[in-house]
């Protein structure tokens, strides 16, 4: 049986701790994000192969409203094997993102419609309720009619699982959210290769579920049109998204300008397979607007480097940041930049943004980096 996730493919421990160094960081602070086609949430997740990420894109929107969702990543084999590449659709009504109250974070290859829920958090009449009351009933799904032996291998290596908690699976429990704070808080995350600050709602609440309560927290974007999960934890399974992105309108200007004022651009719409230097499709956008900038400014020469964590060991870490480097530089060269305007250098943990001891500061670690000679 093949198993959806919505955001995040695994659910994985991961640190409540931001780190203080992304304050110091030239924060901004952005007002909302679109729920628009091409919308893409990246979750970050562990296992003790190393970090991996995933994906949920928002792939298109009816004209009613209903959106048409892909999500994908690369699974490690608990066995040390290739990764296993999963991609499964989710469709979630319009009604459902105005009024439904059970959030489906995980659901099996099956119809890929489930009336009353959502999927990639919750809906604007919860968020209404917490603006209102400072609370709000919900019901969180994370019943996939059965879990297969390959994501029941998987739970038994999560930090801290056992298996008595695989063989229960996730939390399927009705309960009442409480808001932490009186108002949203502020969330940093990063947007669009730029570091903003979002306004979340943080609620807690105690949710039944075999003869237990089961504690709950969760981020959810203080936005009634687009109410998203940033990090939440259910009992012992916790995730995070840890980057979004959405098309903007001449894309390759923020970049040029970026180069052009401060001969530096960090990249993070890159994606890699896991433990891999294989470009993944969704990387085009990125890679197109970098070739457009190297086409209107015909005498830059770029160094592409390659960043990683820290998790696999040094040498790893240096070999796969400069393998990732050139195939970036590969990428465009096939898209049209001259090969002798792009050189490659790869520096594995050596020179790391965040801190590495927790996922999300592991997940900005992971990049490319543009400089400009």
């Amino acid at each position: 049986m093949n198993v959806r996730l919505a955001g995040v493919v695994m659910l994985t421990a991961v640190s409540l701790c931001m780190s203080a160094r992304a304050a110091d960081s030239g924060m901004t602070s952005s007002a909302r994000v679109p729920l628009v086609k091409g919308l893409t949430l990246t979750g970050a997740a562990s296992e003790r192969q190393g970090d991996y990420e995933s994906t949920l894109t928002v792939d298109s929107i009816d004209a009613d409203g209903t959106l048409h969702l892909t999500t994908s990543a690369d699974l490690p084999d608990p066995a040390g094997g290739r990764p296993k590449p999963v991609s499964f659709s989710r469709d979630v009504r319009a009604v459902d993102l105005a009024e439904g109250r059970t959030y489906k974070y995980l659901f099996t290859d099956g119809p890929s419609e489930y009336p009353g829920t959502t999927a990639m958090g919750t809906s604007a009449a919860v968020v209404r309720e917490l603006r209102a009351r400072g609370s709000a009933s919900i019901t969180l799904d994370g019943q996939p009619g059965g879990l297969a032996g390959m994501l029941t291998g998987m739970l038994a290596m999560m930090p801290g699982a056992d298996a008595q908690g695989a063989a229960q699976g996730y939390l399927s429990a009705t309960g009442t959210l409480q808001a932490v704070e009186p108002k949203p808080v502020p969330y940093p995350v990063i947007i669009n290769d730029a570091l903003v600050t979002l306004q979340a709602w943080h609620v807690k609440g105690s949710f039944p579920q075999g003869g237990e309560a089961v504690s709950v927290e969760w981020y959810i974007l203080d936005d009634p049109a687009n109410a998203l999960t940033l990090r939440c934890a259910f009992g012992k399974d916790k995730f995070q998204n840890v980057r979004i992105s959405y098309p903007v309108q001449n894309e390759a200007a923020a970049l040029e300008s970026a180069l052009a004022e401060k001969r530096r651009a960090v990249i993070y719409g890159i994606y890699f397979d896991f433990n891999s230097d294989t470009i993944k499709p969704t990387s085009e956008p990125v890679l197109r607007a970098i070739a457009a900038v190297m086409q209107k400014d015909p005498d830059w020469v770029l160094n592409v480097e390659g960043h990683t964590d820290n998790v696999g060991g040094d040498a790893r870490n240096q070999d796969l940041s400069a393998r990732r480097a050139a195939a970036v530089k590969q990428a465009l060269i096939a898209r049209g930049v001259p090969a002798a305007h792009l050189n490659t250098a790869g520096y594995g943990a050596s020179v790391p943004r965040e801190t590495n001891a927790t996922l999300a500061g592991r997940a900005r670690n992971r990049r490319v980096e543009l400089t400009r000679q």
